[in-house]
């Protein structure tokens, strides 16, 4: 087994999806880890302070997954760092749904979340920055297509209380009850209307 088979399946054994794309600003390898989020393991479980968000779902449930992968990839002799925040990208970049879409892991649905063959909307993506020689697993390119399971169904649009959702796209990022970050940060409040429906 390669070096690179080796890191794909210890990351599967940590992460419910696991996928490899580039980053199309960089060329980077990205190594595209997903986790469920589920009643049980809540990684939207988002605790507001005055000045940051203490991430306690990500912190409790994902951290001690990518601090075993990335000391895994570097005692096979390779760099791994985490993209952001606990392998969640800051400001977007890189869009980690489009990678994620990019590796194969699901296509996107019209509220512009990765809707996975198995797990629906429901899973969280982080990211893993790496020089190891991993094989991409999907197109390794996104492309905003239409999902034909979406194609005759308007319920994520019609069901957004704030009414920002078009086919695919979110008009206003920072008007999302959703969003972790903008001029909202002092009252957060998770929405999930248009992942429920």
């Amino acid at each position: 087994m390669s070096a690179g088979d080796e890191i794909i399946a210890y990351a599967r054994s940590l992460f419910d999806v696991v996928g490899v794309a580039r980053d199309p600003s960089t060329q980077d390898t990205i190594l595209v880890l997903g986790l469920v989020s589920t009643p049980e393991r809540d990684l939207d479980d988002f605790v507001p302070d005055v000045t940051n968000y203490f991430w306690r779902g990500f912190v409790r449930y994902a951290k001690p997954k990518l601090d075993a992968l990335l000391k895994f990839i570097v005692k096979q002799g390779f760099s791994a760092e985490l993209v952001g925040k606990l392998g969640y990208s800051p400001g977007g970049k890189p869009n980690l749904k489009h990678l994620a879409v990019a590796a194969g892991l699901g296509r996107q649905g019209k509220n512009t979340l990765v809707i996975n063959p198995r797990f629906g909307p429901w899973l969280r993506f982080m990211a893993v920055r790496t020089n190891a020689p991993l094989a991409l697993t999907g197109s390794g390119v996104y492309a905003r297509e239409e999902n034909p399971d979406c194609k005759s169904c308007q319920r994520c649009i019609e069901a957004c209380p704030v009414g920002i959702l078009q086919p695919y796209c979110l008009r206003d990022t920072d008007r999302c009850l959703a969003a972790i970050s903008g001029e909202r940060r002092s009252e957060l409040a998770i929405c999930d209307k248009c992942v429920v429906v």
